[in-house]
């Protein structure tokens, strides 16, 4: 019986998982280059896995130093017993104990040759795993994540001695910890037995939390947003929770929550947040290209903690040639509960586009409520105003004024792993809103609209995202031309359906949009990270704008494809798309559209 001590293991771990790179290859010699001293050629033999091999020549310092050779043969057999201490190490982390590597040297070849005989031996069996003292709740090897008997692994081991202490934190030991761990190897049966000696600590409860490194921010904000009572079984996911809450706030650089050193009287272990404050203010701009709306440039500044509560105030400004926009928006976050946002917007815009030209202007109050991490709800009451000064579908009522309350009802799930870039999750919302004219033959009606955007990682080398999106909406209970031109529905563009100008696809007077009562779209990208810096991205796009809000329609689907370009950078992936359409009409679309921006498409 042989016992390895935790030292052996975690340094064959080590080993056997820290060297990335490309593996050299199985015979490598010195360039003509190469200083003066004794060259060589490194060999292999004996019945060793590919996979094994790799790793080999990865540790093998003979490998790593092939092109600053040696001065002597002394010095190279010296590599060659580091090589072998090194390789031991790899077979036992896989459960080999029992390899034989043997090395030689031919001096009489040029150059010399360093020959490693390898015995892998027999795999060794995990056939017992035992966690003591056996009076504490601790957990069984399954519920650790190893399965007796089975081939043994280091890593394996190692894992599960993570998910002992994590275990155990989630049921109310925050002070768990493992004190000692055995692992034996019987060389006669080729057995492997584990053995830990854990420390579960005490149980002990939530106590409140103290702040520190808070200079801006307001206690009571941050107390509010725990997602635990004070009293409640400790619970480490429930603290892991928190801190990604935190983070998340956008308001400090540094974020730790842990257990105080240790409870107090009462079983309540008080929960340490540590914290450093960042910068609450942020200027940001941006610039675009599209062919078919011409450049653009965006500028925007926000404060994240106005009062020291987490309120965001945002102002921003927007110009291209066919569009000028000035936003403000206010964000209290802790409105009603902790759960409860109130947000406060309104906008001004200026527009000259091919349907329409006017100005309109919309002020909007909601209350959105977070019922799970994916899930939220939202509702409000806004008004929207519209001077239309030429309506390209009704010429003949030019400079006509609109006006409209309504009441904004939304639902939306978000799973998503990244905001900017996102590889996986599922991104849908759906809303309602009824529209109450308020002027001399306003129309009413109900806006109904949705979106489905699901992200599918493929591949993690090279990375390959499968990016999905569908849309639509409609104005129902209205006729299209009695809708003021600017809540409309219109497709075609960057935003929707690449390859054709902007607005065009959907009904048209000639080669003028006019708008339609609904609107169906869908994008479809395979997105493909060559390296770190580039990606390229096929996709096609598709739908229309319908001049009916309800079936039957009378307009086809249009479809649009094309490649694009991602450079990523620490602000997101900056984008250059080329699309054409797949059905051209006449006089109406060109052979091909570009579109230039920062982030992607959906």
């Amino acid at each position: 019986m042989h016992i390895l001590h935790r030292a052996v293991l975690a340094a064959a771990l080590t080993v056997a998982l820290a060297w990335p790179g490309t593996a050299p290859a199985a015979t490598r010699t010195a360039a003509s280059q190469t200083p003066a001293g004794l060259s060589y050629v490194v060999r292999y033999t004996g019945d060793v896995a590919p996979d094994t091999l790799e790793l080999l020549k990865q540790v093998s310092k003979a490998e790593t130093l092939i092109k600053s050779p040696p001065d002597s043969i002394l010095l190279l057999e010296r590599r060659a017993e580091e090589d072998k201490a090194a390789f031991a190490k790899v077979f036992q982390s896989d459960g080999y104990f029992a390899a034989a590597i043997a090395a030689s040297v031919d001096q009489a070849a040029t150059p010399a040759v360093l020959t490693y005989a390898i015995t892998p031996g027999p795999r060794f069996t995990l056939r017992r795993v035992t966690l003591s003292p056996k009076d504490a709740a601790l957990p069984t090897p399954e519920a650790i994540g190893l399965t007796v008997p089975s081939p043994f692994s280091a890593k394996a081991v190692v894992d599960a001695e993570a998910q002992i202490t994590t275990l155990l934190r989630r049921q109310g030991h925050p002070y768990a910890k493992v004190a000692d761990r055995k692992v034996t190897a019987d060389f006669d049966g080729h057995d492997v037995t584990v053995a830990w000696e854990v420390d579960a600590g005490p149980k002990a409860a939530f106590g409140p939390p103290r702040f520190s490194g808070l200079t801006s921010v307001k206690e009571g904000y941050l107390a509010g947003l725990t997602p635990w009572t004070e009293g409640a079984p400790y619970d480490a996911d429930l603290v892991e929770k928190y801190r990604k809450k935190l983070v998340s706030l956008d308001l400090f650089t540094l974020v730790q929550v842990e257990p105080a050193p240790e409870p107090g009287p009462d079983g309540r272990v008080a929960m340490v947040v540590t914290v450093a404050e960042r910068k609450h203010r942020t200027v940001k701009g941006g610039v675009d290209y599209r062919t078919d709306e011409g450049p653009g440039a965006n500028l925007g500044w926000e404060h994240r903690n106005l009062f020291g509560g987490g309120e965001k105030l945002s102002l921003s400004a927007g110009a291209s040639a066919i569009e000028q926009v000035g936003q403000a928006s206010f964000e209290k976050p802790d409105f009603i509960t902790p759960k409860e946002l109130f947000k406060a917007s309104a906008k001004v815009a200026n527009e000259n586009k091919k349907a329409y030209e006017g100005q309109n202007v919309q002020a909007t109050g909601s209350v959105r409520r977070q019922f799970s991490d994916a899930f939220s709800a939202a509702a409000g009451l806004g008004y929207r105003a519209s001077r239309i000064i030429k309506d390209q579908s009704r010429p003949w009522e030019d400079d006509k004024r609109y006006g409209f309350v309504f009441v904004p009802v939304e639902a939306g799930y978000d799973t998503r792993n990244d905001v900017l870039d996102p590889q996986k999750g599922l991104l849908a919302s759906a809303s309602a809103a009824p529209y109450w004219g308020t002027l001399a033959g306003g129309p009413n009606f109900v806006r109904p609209e949705f979106s489905l955007a699901n992200y599918l990682k493929i591949m993690d080398k090279p990375g390959v995202v499968l990016a999905t999106r569908v849309s639509g909406g409609a104005n129902v209970g209205a006729d299209r031309d009695d809708v003021s031109p600017d809540l409309r529905y219109y497709a075609g563009g960057a935003g929707s359906i690449r390859g054709y100008p902007y607005q065009t696809v959907g009904p048209l007077r000639g080669k003028t949009p006019v708008g339609g009562g609904s609107v169906f779209t869908f994008s479809s990208e395979l997105r493909l990270r060559i390296t770190e810096l580039i990606g390229i991205v096929p996709f096609l796009d598709g739908g229309t704008a319908y001049e009916n809000p309800l079936p039957p329609y009378n307009q086809p689907l249009l479809l649009g494809a094309g490649l694009g370009v991602r450079v990523y950078t620490p602000v997101g992936p900056v984008r250059l798309d080329v699309a054409t359409p797949v059905t051209p009409r006449k006089d109406i679309d060109d052979i091909a559209q570009f579109y230039f921006s920062i982030g992607q498409s959906f």
